[in-house]
């Protein structure tokens, strides 16, 4: 087999940017405390969880609060944001905050506090699970809804002074579907695009990427919506590619002898995920 890492796979600024500044304080023998994963790659999380960063889930959040001295350690606010909630009640308590949020979800953040203000009703085109879109819905004061299928766009009404605006990582379809949908609608719509550009330019290295290889794999989380989406765009020009979180889920059954291999992963995956597979298919059988 001809194995190659694609040469454009990286994690994105954003992400770079979070494990750095999570790593640096780590290193210093903070305390590090989070509301549910820094970012969607199971495997790098529990790397820094190995370096003593601390993960709570979401309903244990007023016991972590409790416990925790507040001169004693940092909460970090994950790559997607908090809620506005959590921000809140952290900042009542005298927590320092590590904030990791991405630069481009802070944007997005920004643009729904100022139309808020001014009174625009907010429609997000996304995944309403999404803990960025949970985030940006709890800015709207009771003013905005998420839409996440064209279907959903066109059988809900919407008021006049409408902002639409994205799920950073939403399949750009879907934003485009939705946007065609409430512009017929003759809303007074004002229509931002929020998606990340760094995935818009991936989609399309990996499209290439793709179509020249005999089988893909895309390392990455299991919940990580850019990896899902990076891997439905490589199923569009080849039918040969798999999903995996790393080397034990690879069934070998799916290689042939001469065949041409290419390893990629999502925004979140750092570059020794990827070494790790190509090594694992390297190792003689």
């Amino acid at each position: 087999m001809i194995i190659t890492i694609e040469s454009k796979a990286k994690p994105c600024p954003g992400v770079r940017r979070a494990i750095a500044l999570t790593e640096e304080v780590l290193k210093r023998g903070e305390e590090v405390f989070s509301i549910g994963q820094l970012i969607h790659n199971r495997r790098e999380v529990e790397r820094l969880q190995k370096m003593g960063l601390q993960i709570q889930e979401s309903d244990l959040f007023a016991d972590l609060l409790n416990r925790h001295d507040p001169n004693g350690g940092y909460f970090l606010v994950r790559t997607h944001g908090e809620s506005e909630e959590i921000l809140r009640k952290v900042h009542d308590k005298g927590f320092r905050m590590l904030d990791t949020t991405c630069p481009i979800v802070g944007h997005s953040q920004k643009i729904v506090d100022e139309h808020v203000r001014g009174g625009w009703h907010i429609v997000i085109a996304g995944n309403r699970e999404h803990p960025e879109v949970k985030g940006l819905l709890t800015r709207t004061q009771g003013l905005g809804r998420v839409i996440s299928s064209r279907q959903e766009a066109e059988n809900q009404d919407f008021q006049e002074h409408t902002l639409l605006l994205a799920q950073t990582t939403v399949d750009p379809v879907l934003f485009s579907e939705v946007t065609h949908v409430l512009s017929k609608k003759r809303l007074g719509l004002k229509i931002m695009d929020t998606t990340c550009q760094f995935l818009h330019h991936r989609q399309n290295d990996i499209r290439t990427f793709g179509s020249q290889q005999d089988i893909v794999l895309i390392i990455g989380g299991k919940q990580s919506a850019n990896c899902q989406l990076l891997y439905r765009t490589v199923k569009e020009v080849n039918p040969r590619v798999f999903k995996i979180e790393g080397p034990e889920e690879i069934d070998l059954e799916w290689f042939q002898d001469d065949d041409s291999v290419g390893i990629s992963g999502g925004a979140s995956t750092p570059r020794w995920q990827l070494d790790e597979v190509k090594k694992y298919l390297k190792r003689p059988l």
